[in-house]
This record gives structure tokens, C-alpha cells and sequence, in this order.
């Protein structure tokens, strides 16, 4: 009993280094680990090797140093910031940099209040929480509590807010 113990640390050991050397980027170590328990033949050792390695991604899940995220909160958080320069942010859900367009090209939203500043633009803030600041000297008429808008990405990395029956205003995210 105690030589298949010993020889079923010594395979954890040794597959370890191994799944580190080999890690393909973009995937956590602790991750690598348990998928490179399922290229062991013999039985006792991939479940050796299962064993612990899933006891380090727990570890690792447990400690904060990994984040289990699913596409339904993927997509939540990647609304949530629409309008906020982020650029890692499709990286971190696994989309790369590939060039692909933005999930999320516009959003539909409801104004909670208008706020009129003395240039004569207005800040926008939404049911939602977040808030938008106009940049342009467009007149906001028609914006009102309860409105609905839909915000888009325009050219240069700029938004569009669209009131109905009003003007598009070129609008910055700012909270």
C-alpha cells in the first residue's frame, strides 16, 4: 500500500513541472493540471492524478487566484461596461484580439433623470446606474425621466445616445 502511494505522488509530482512547461497561454495553470491527468493510461494514476490536481484548482478557485466565470456572466459584466474603454476585457472572457466587433453594439436604455449643465449640455443618468455626459452642443430636447434611448457605438470609439423624436448626441460614459 504504501509503494502505490508513494509512486502515485511521485507521477502528481512529476506531472506538475510537466503541465507547467507545456501550458498553452490563455489557460490557468491549476487548469493545465487536471487536463493533463487525462493523458495518463494506467487508471490509478490518472485518478491519482485527478485527485490532486483538482484539489490545487480548488485551492486556487478557493484562494482568489482563480475565477470561474460563466458566458451568462461574461456577457453581464461586458454590458455593464459598455462605454467604458476597456480593452483587456475581452481577453480575460477568452475572445482575444483577434479584431472581432464588440458583443454588445448598442444598448437600449431608460433615462431616470436629466440634469442640464450651464454650456447647455446635459448629463444623462439611467435606470441602470450608469451615466452618460453629452459632449456635443446638440440641444438635448426631448429627453426626459423615463425616456427610453439607445446608446451605439459610433466612429473613433465615440457613442451616439438616440432620444425619440429628438437628435443623436455624441455622449461619453462617466460613471
Amino acid at each position: 500500500m504504501r509503494v502505490v502511494f508513494a509512486s502515485l505522488c511521485f507521477v502528481a509530482l512529476a506531472v506538475v513541472p510537466a503541465a507547467a512547461q507545456e501550458r498553452p497561454a490563455g489557460n490557468p495553470a491549476a487548469l493545465d493540471q487536471v487536463y493533463q491527468c487525462a493523458s495518463i493510461t494506467d487508471q490509478a494514476q490518472r485518478l491519482a492524478c485527478y485527485d490532486s490536481a483538482v484539489g490545487r484548482l480548488r485551492e486556487a478557485q478557493t484562494s482568489g487566484d482563480l475565477v470561474a466565470v460563466d458566458r451568462a456572466q461574461a456577457q453581464e459584466v461586458e454590458r455593464e461596461a459598455f462605454g467604458f474603454s476597456l480593452p483587456s476585457l475581452p481577453r480575460i472572457f477568452g475572445r482575444g484580439e483577434d479584431g472581432a466587433e464588440p458583443e454588445f453594439a448598442e444598448m437600449q436604455l431608460t433615462l431616470d433623470r436629466v440634469v442640464m449643465r450651464r454650456d447647455g449640455t446635459a448629463t444623462f443618468y439611467m435606470t441602470n446606474g450608469q451615466v452618460w455626459t453629452q459632449v456635443d452642443n446638440e440641444n438635448p430636447r426631448n429627453a426626459r425621466a423615463g425616456g427610453e434611448v439607445t446608446i451605439r457605438r459610433a466612429a473613433l470609439g465615440s457613442f451616439l445616445m438616440s432620444l425619440r423624436n429628438g437628435p443623436a448626441l455624441r455622449v461619453r460614459r462617466t460613471q
